[in-house]
């Protein structure tokens, strides 16, 4: 038996991600408004941003350093501002069309923090390409996951299409649109992933053709853009999403 066997999880959500995950290994589901247990093991919530803190307070002190994080968006301020510091995190790069489905890879998933071993090997027998990584290229990582997340989903949003019609179809204002956030990015302190960013974007998209997104938990993503800068295209494909389709 290995390591990853001998680990059990507690998983926080039965959505899609939360129940692939549960089914990869040993794993304890904790499902809405039920409390982490005290028991040794990682402990990876799965759950909409708007959640953590609900799930924050349902997690003993001790067990807090044990929680590992798969969201996206721009979660450091609430890390910092809840005094959690360096946990485990992970960018997720797979889909999961339904409960219950098979895992889509898209390769490109990273994981850091104390329980990054274990989640990775969880994640790998369960079929995703995963690498650990140290924080600093994680930060970097998770700006290039955050721009995915806006980039897609709004065009997603206004367009009404999956994202393997997007970089066919609309590839002029997929690169557009991610410099755009990027120079936001940048200019609050994120670090800036290097090279072609749009492209990577658009290749991983090409993996999972099927997914379309769409606007979701606008503080953590297009609204925590919007709140620091107001610029052109992001601008007006936020007016256009916002009215009737």
């Amino acid at each position: 038996m290995n390591a990853a066997d001998e680990v059990t999880f507690q998983v926080v959500g039965a959505g899609r991600i939360g129940l692939a995950l549960a089914a990869m290994g040993p794993s304890r589901l904790v499902r809405r408004g039920e409390p982490v247990l005290n028991a040794p093991g990682p402990v990876v919530v799965c759950a909409r941003n708007d959640d953590l803190d609900a799930i924050l307070a349902l997690t003993p002190a001790g067990r807090r350093a044990d929680l590992c994080f798969v969201q996206n968006g721009l979660l450091g301020p609430w890390f910092a501002e809840r005094g959690l510091a360096a946990p485990t995190r992970a960018l997720l790069y797979f889909a999961v069309p339904s409960r219950g489905a098979a895992v889509e890879d898209g390769g490109g998933t990273v994981v850091t923090g104390p329980w990054a071993e274990a989640l990775a090997a969880r994640l790998a027998r369960g079929g995703v390409s995963v690498e650990v990584v140290d924080a600093r290229r994680f930060e970097a990582e998770a700006v290039e996951k955050l721009l995915w997340s806006c980039v897609f989903g709004l065009l997603a949003e206004v367009y009404q299409a999956p994202v393997g019609n997007l970089i066919t179809a609309r590839a002029d204002e997929v690169r557009a649109l991610t410099d755009e956030l990027l120079e936001v990015a940048e200019a609050a302190g994120l670090p800036r992933p290097e090279g072609d960013v749009a492209g990577r974007l658009m290749a991983y998209s090409a993996k999972i053709p099927g997914y379309q997104g769409g606007l979701k938990e606008l503080p953590w993503r297009n609204g925590w853009f919007l709140a620091r800068r107001v610029t052109p295209l992001h601008a007006a494909l936020m007016a256009k999403a916002a009215a009737p389709h």
